[in-house]
């Protein structure tokens, strides 16, 4: 298994292809530029005085051919023809001869100018294939032997020549080797971080997508408070302000820079309602700190408080509906026993007339608590919506007449009044039908008709500052006590004796589930007002 490691990292890869043009890159120049430096020393004497010593002839022959060849190796390499590995082994024996000419001309291996081979081995190891590193360092370690064997035959040098060459040699494959090592290490290190890299930003790119598309308003914010990144929700809760990447939080809200600085003092502090704009929406902030370093951002989630407090409502009387529920199931079946041994009774013609009295009652709160029931039932295995298109101009006529009908009031006294005629909303008719009836007949249930005539009047249509469509009904009763508006939407409160108290609480319920904002809006001048908005957008006329 090590040969085989071995063998492989002797070859060059598809994966260190881009590492071999750098390093053959390199290489070229180093020669160039050793070319242009020996040429120099040539021309103006300026050199070491031992260069040329033993022939000045051959040294000045190979000084003058190495620029040749080195530009001659450059251009191939640039035009494409070769490959790295045929390049790189023209070049290495071309320096082998070059240096060793040198070399014999200026002393031999004592001159040290066979340490110029070293840096080519090195960089042959770093860049390119093991093969072709060792391969450079035998060329190298022949050049070398072969000037020192010419030069004890011709008695120009001792034999302690020999001991020097392979020394030299010993250092021209353990450099070969050695710069493999790195190389291959390094390498290696660069494809792992290469693919961290990637997947530490294919992780980022999903996390902003999952931000910026969760409902729920997001910021995240650098040490300095500036932002670094706002998804859509939180960009239309904070107004949609321009150029919000980079700019500091007190500038795009300065209530929610005041939110976060007491939190940063009070981090236990409880949240509570703010306004992050001018005529906007309660909202809820939530901070957290991200990062390990001493200056750690901040992360902020922020939620519209009434939707806050609606979730938390849900949750406190879902387990609420699911009792009463199993009790309503369980009431069921002795009360209606009960009414049916009340019929009877009333049915009978010995019955006196304070019996027959409180047969009535009996009668009257038995049809009260059955009401109760139902109601209950009907919220415990509510179905979702079903929104379709509704025009309603055609659907509203409808609805006109059948509270008329169904609440014995006369057309004059239920007005209608929509702008634009053509107004179209995708809801659930049943359930918006339910919805308006309910509040009908709690109007109509607290009206003292003894002291005036009844007027209610519904308006529909779509507001022109959102865009969105929105249905009121008002009337001109008594209105609600200010210090009551709070509980009229809590299930089981009631003013009136004969109440069950879940109307208005039905109706806010099913209003939730068609995402529709239900609000009691008091008239200075009497009455009530409820007041329906629409959260999709509304259509006109063949738009939709």
């Amino acid at each position: 298994m090590r040969a085989d490691r071995l063998a492989r990292s002797l070859v060059i890869t598809p994966d260190n292809r881009a590492q071999v043009r750098r390093v053959m890159g390199i290489y070229l120049g180093y020669r160039l530029l050793l070319s242009i430096v020996l040429t120099l020393f040539l021309l103006t004497n300026l050199g070491p005085s031992f260069l040329g010593s033993s022939n000045q002839l051959i040294y000045n022959y190979s000084v003058m051919a190495y620029p040749l060849l080195a530009v001659v190796s450059y251009l191939l390499w640039r035009s494409n023809r070769v490959t790295a590995d045929v390049e790189y082994t023209f070049a290495i024996l071309t320096d082998s001869v070059i240096v060793a000419m040198m070399a014999h001309a200026s002393g031999g291996t004592s001159s040290g100018l066979g340490i110029l081979l070293g840096i080519s081995i090195a960089l042959a190891g770093l860049g390119l294939s093991g093969r072709i590193a060792l391969l450079a360092a035998a060329f190298a370690s022949m050049a070398m032997l072969t000037e020192a064997h010419y030069s004890i035959a011709t008695e120009l040098r001792m034999q302690s020549t020999y001991t020097q060459v392979a020394m030299l040699g010993v250092s021209y494959f353990a450099l070969a080797l050695l710069a493999h090592g790195l190389s291959t290490r390094a390498l290696r290190s660069e494809r792992l971080a290469r693919r961290q890299g990637i997947d530490i930003a294919n992780l980022t790119e999903l996390n902003e997508y999952v931000i910026k598309q969760i409902q729920t308003g997001v910021l995240v914010l650098d040490q300095h408070q500036h932002i670094r990144l706002m998804n859509d929700a939180a960009w239309s809760i904070l107004g949609r302000p321009s150029h919000v990447t980079g700019r500091p939080l007190k500038a795009v809200s300065s209530a929610l820079d005041a939110e976060l600085r007491i939190w940063k003092k009070t981090p236990s502090s409880r949240m509570h309602n703010f306004r992050a704009i001018e005529n906007g929406e309660d909202l809820l902030a939530r901070f957290a700190t991200v990062g390990e370093t001493d200056q750690p951002g901040t992360l902020i989630f922020l939620k519209d408080a009434s939707e806050a407090n609606t979730e938390a409502q849900q949750i406190k009387l879902a387990s609420l509906g699911r009792l009463v529920a199993s009790i309503a199931h369980e009431i069921r079946n002795p009360l209606g026993a009960i009414s049916h041994a009340s019929q009877l009774l009333a049915e009978s013609d010995d019955l006196q007339g304070t019996d027959r009295r409180m047969t009535e009652i009996i009668n009257r709160n038995t049809q009260r608590l059955n009401q109760v029931i139902e109601n209950t039932l009907a919220l415990s295995r509510r179905t979702p919506p079903d929104p379709q298109p509704v025009v309603l101009q055609a659907w509203l006529d409808r609805q006109v007449d059948d509270l008329v009908s169904s609440h014995a009031l006369s057309r004059e006294q239920l007005q209608l009044h929509l702008s634009p005629a053509d107004t179209t909303l995708v809801i659930d008719r049943k359930q918006l039908s339910q919805i308006i009836h309910s509040l009908v007949e709690n109007a109509v249930k607290h009206f003292d008709r003894s002291k005036n005539e009844l007027r209610l009047i519904l308006s529909a249509g779509i507001d022109q500052d959102t865009g969105r469509g929105y249905l009121e009904i008002a009337d001109n009763g008594p209105g609600i006590p200010a210090d009551l508006v709070e509980k009229i939407f809590d299930p089981f409160f009631t003013t009136r004796n004969d109440g069950t108290g879940l109307g208005l609480y039905i109706a806010k319920e099913l209003c939730e589930m068609n995402s529709i904002r239900l609000a009691y809006l008091p008239s200075p001048v009497g009455g009530s007002c409820f007041k329906l908005r629409f959260q999709g957008a509304a259509n006109i006329g063949q738009r939709l």
